[in-house]
């Protein structure tokens, strides 16, 4: 019997934590600012940032840049929207009886 070799992509191992979010296509991240914080600026209307988090950059993109293209805007207005809609779910709610 041979032993077969199949032509398959390498693996790179799995460094764990979070994936990288999508926002760094539209966000350019600068120098670190502490531990996985990063000075940040806009690709389209140039607004910077010292530090920021994810949810406030979507926020700019999706109602307060003037340069993004419409489709950026839609894909975070529905990312925020989104994120709106689950923590308005996920709330609890007392219950009075009356």
């Amino acid at each position: 019997m041979t032993d077969h070799i199949e032509d398959s992509p390498i693996k790179k191992k799995n460094r764990g934590g979070q994936p990288p979010n999508s926002i760094w296509e539209d966000i350019n991240k600068g120098e670190a600012v502490g531990s996985g914080k990063f000075a940040t600026s806009c690709k389209y209307c140039k607004n910077t940032w010292s530090h920021s988090e994810v949810s406030k950059l979507e926020k700019h993109l999706s109602n307060h840049c003037p340069d993004a293209p419409a489709a950026v805007v839609r894909r975070y207005m529905t990312k925020v929207m989104e994120q709106q809609d689950k923590s308005k779910s996920s709330k609890k709610r007392k219950y009075s009886e009356g």
